[in-house]
């Protein structure tokens, strides 16, 4: 019953860091484009210029979002890593076969 458990925990954080890898990915992408759009602007004064203030601001808070998911990744493999540890010590222990009793 426990290593049953434990495999569903782990499917489920396996599934859970496959989102936040894929919502990272996006965040990426969408820097990437602003980061584009930014250099399209070479021309204009960058100080001063609304379009380019504004597309800082959106990479600024898309960096913010982006950090967060990576936190939350992170945790999430280290989490399926001791998952994994505590699966092993169950396999260990409950398929030991002990002949000295």
């Amino acid at each position: 019953m426990t290593i049953c458990a434990i495999n569903t925990r782990m499917l489920t954080l396996t599934l859970y860091k496959s989102n936040l890898e894929f919502s990272i990915m996006n965040i990426s992408n969408k820097r990437q484009n602003i980061a584009y759009q930014t250099t399209s602007l070479i021309g204009s004064d960058w100080e001063e210029d609304p379009a380019v203030k504004r597309l800082q601001l959106m990479d600024q808070q898309l960096e913010l979002q982006q950090k967060n998911l990576e936190t939350q990744q992170k945790a999430a493999a280290a989490e399926l890593e001791s998952m994994q540890k505590i699966l092993d010590n169950n396999i260990k222990k409950d398929f030991t076969i002990n002949l000295n009793a």
